[in-house]
C-alpha cells in the first residue's frame, strides 16, 4: 500500500512539475520592451522573401522608416555605413510601415539610398502596432537571444547609432 501511494505521488508530482515548467517557467514572454523578448514578426520583403524574426540567429536591428520621413531620409546613410561595417555580425530589417506609406514611393527611397539590408513591407500596421511604433524612425535593438535591449524613437545622433550597434554585436 504504501508502494503504491508512493509511486502515485511521485507520478502526481512529475505530471505537475511538467505541466509548470511547459507553462509559465519556460515561456517566453514576448513584448516591445526592453528586458522582454522581442514580439515575432514574419513580413515580406521588396525582394519578394518572407522573413521572420525567430528565424535570424544573430543581433537584430529593426528599423520602422516611412519614404516621407525626413529623419528617417538623415539616418539611412548611417544605416547602411553600419551595415556596411558591420554587416557580417548583425542584420538590420527595415520595416517600411507601408499602411502609411506608398510602396512605390518606399521603393524609390530603397533605391535611391542603395540600401542592401532586407527591406520589409508592413502593409497592414499590424507589426508596427505590436511594437507600439509612434514615430519615425524607431529602432529596436533585440540581441542573438531575442531579447530587446534598447529602444531609440526617432533619430540618433551618427556616433550614439554606432555605440548602439557596437553593444548590440558585443563590440
Amino acid at each position: 500500500m504504501k508502494k503504491s501511494f508512493l509511486a502515485l505521488a511521485i507520478i502526481l508530482a512529475l505530471v505537475g512539475y511538467t505541466l509548470y515548467t511547459n507553462g509559465t517557467l519556460t515561456k517566453k514572454e514576448a513584448k516591445a520592451e526592453v528586458g522582454f523578448y522581442a514580439p515575432d514578426f514574419t513580413l515580406t520583403g521588396m525582394d519578394g522573401k518572407e522573413y521572420r524574426l525567430s528565424e535570424l540567429k544573430k543581433p537584430v536591428l529593426i528599423n520602422f522608416w516611412a519614404s516621407w520621413c525626413g529623419p528617417c531620409r538623415a539616418e539611412t546613410p548611417d544605416l547602411n555605413r553600419l551595415y556596411n561595417k558591420y554587416g557580417e555580425k548583425f542584420e538590420i530589417l527595415a520595416v517600411n510601415v507601408t499602411v502609411n506609406d506608398k510602396e512605390e514611393n518606399a521603393k524609390k527611397f530603397v533605391h535611391f539610398f542603395d540600401m542592401k539590408f532586407p527591406i520589409l513591407f508592413d502593409r497592414t500596421g499590424e507589426v508596427a502596432e505590436m511594437y507600439q511604433v509612434l514615430g519615425f524612425p524607431t529602432n529596436i535593438f533585440v540581441d542573438k537571444g531575442g531579447k530587446i535591449i534598447f529602444i531609440a524613437n526617432g533619430l540618433l545622433p551618427p556616433e550614439q547609432l554606432e555605440r548602439k550597434v557596437q553593444n548590440l554585436i558585443g563590440s
